[in-house]
């Protein structure tokens, strides 16, 4: 990544589009490479231009958000992307994360909120806005399990990767092997019974971990 965080925009309305553009052009920090109406538009501008983060609307034709949320981290498993949308229910918020988002944001945030989000996630950590987060702490009771199970070094893996660190940085902050922290991964994700790294850092977020 650069100076600047190349930005690829994709909302099929291109009143909003236009609006987000102008406010992120007025950002030093930022360059707007482009923008998409849809999926497909936005996978044809990947093929042959590279950008450091992808603002993906999940409401669509065609192709939804998360499902082309998932073709970019096929396609390009380094690629980052930040959800920029209206709907705020774990129904949409959880499928969007495991497809591979790396954060989740309303429409209705402050501006500064998601000049926030497109920094943290521009530099390898992930990002959800406050009242998604507080969507996500309302799950009920009994939906995720205790953190009681893990180990205090456990707990310290897993809030590294709440924070987006992978098992190669989380060995040098805790002085560990990279394959010690493997097994440490593998093991939280046993314990909290969850699929991915994305889940594990959503109930450490859930639990008041990070």
């Amino acid at each position: 990544m650069g100076e600047k965080v190349r930005l690829l925009v994709v909302d099929d309305h291109p009143l909003f589009r236009q609006g987000v553009r102008i406010f992120l052009d007025s950002a030093p920090e930022i360059e707007v490479a482009g923008e998409a109406k849809d999926g497909p538009e936005a996978l044809a501008f990947l093929e042959s231009s590279e950008v450091d983060l992808v603002l993906l609307d999940l409401q669509m034709p065609g192709q939804s958000g998360i499902e082309v949320t998932a073709e970019i981290k096929s396609r390009w498993p380094g690629s980052r992307v930040l959800i920029l949308t209206s709907f705020n229910s774990r129904d949409m918020i959880y499928p969007a994360l495991k497809a591979g988002a790396s954060g989740y944001i309303l429409k209705d945030a402050p501006p500064p909120d998601l000049l926030a989000a497109i920094k943290a996630i521009a530099a390898g950590g992930r990002y959800l806005g406050e009242e998604v987060a507080s969507e996500l702490l309302n799950a009920p009771a009994g939906a995720v399990r205790s953190p009681g199970s893990l180990t205090p070094r456990e707990l310290d893996v897993l809030r590294l990767i709440a924070q987006g660190l992978d098992n190669k940085d989380i060995a040098g902050q805790l002085y560990l092997s990279e394959k010690t922290v493997k097994t440490h991964v593998a093991s939280i994700l046993q314990k909290l019974d969850v699929k991915s790294r994305t889940q594990a850092a959503l109930y450490a977020l859930q639990h008041g971990l990070v």
